[in-house]
């Protein structure tokens, strides 16, 4: 597998219909994804897990009901490929189509049952506009349409704009996120079973800026789904 460098450019370019898992080209009835990647997709099957590797980031840190992250996310392969894509490229359609994969398999499991609103983990309004969308809500979003869970953006806000967690340690990303997030109408999320959305758990620093800011609301509860999680 190659990794993401100036060739993955290229060759959006000149085979715009390529597969975005291994660049091959797509043949009829495959789209974004060709059937050989959708077969080897690194799934983690963690949803039925009471104390998977996703539960266990955020060990001693914060407490969530339950968690999990669709795929393994590894340097230069499959599912960094997708992602970048998806988080810098504009391809929207590719978070989308990795949700939807995620329902499916999440629909065997109770993990949705007792959910009442899904937040997605907020861009600053800066950031939005420079990117144009915000890739985290593009998931929520498509959880909830499929899902039919109410699902909010006006609720947890970025109230600050922070520097890229890329290349940062993990206490590094927690000084850099710990006070950027706020909460608007708490009482809206009073007794609620929140799910929190997020594209990719690494250190879980984020997520857990997150959780401090919803937890102290009476009655809440917070669980965690992430399209993948780095390893």
């Amino acid at each position: 597998m190659l990794k993401y460098t100036w060739l993955h450019d290229f060759i959006d370019i000149i085979y715009p219909n390529a597969c975005l898992g291994c660049d091959e080209p797509l043949v009829s009835n495959e789209d974004i994804v060709c059937i050989k990647c959708l077969h080897e997709l690194p799934k983690t099957d963690f949803a039925a897990d009471l104390d998977n590797p996703v539960l266990r980031i955020f060990s001693g840190r914060c407490f969530l009901e339950k968690a999990t992250s669709y795929l393994r996310f590894v340097k230069g392969g499959m599912v960094q490929s997708l992602m970048h894509h998806f988080k810098y490229k504009g391809r929207t359609e590719v978070g989308e189509r990795m949700t939807h994969l995620a329902i499916s398999d999440l629909r065997q499991t109770s993990f949705f049952s007792d959910i009442d609103i899904i937040l997605p983990v907020p861009l600053h309004p800066a950031k939005l506009r420079t990117r144009g969308y915000n890739q985290s809500e593009v998931i929520a979003q498509t959880i909830a349409d499929h899902t039919h869970i109410d699902y909010k953006t006006d609720i947890l806000l970025r109230k600050y704009y922070n520097q890229t967690q890329t290349k940062k340690s993990r206490f590094a990303r927690w000084l850099n996120v710990k006070t950027v997030f706020a909460v608007d109408h708490p009482k809206s999320l009073e007794g609620k079973h929140i799910l929190l959305v997020d594209d990719v758990v690494t250190t879980g620093s984020t997520v857990e800026a997150c959780v401090t800011k919803l937890e102290h609301i009476p009655g809440v509860k917070i669980s965690l789904f992430t399209l993948a999680i780095a390893q």
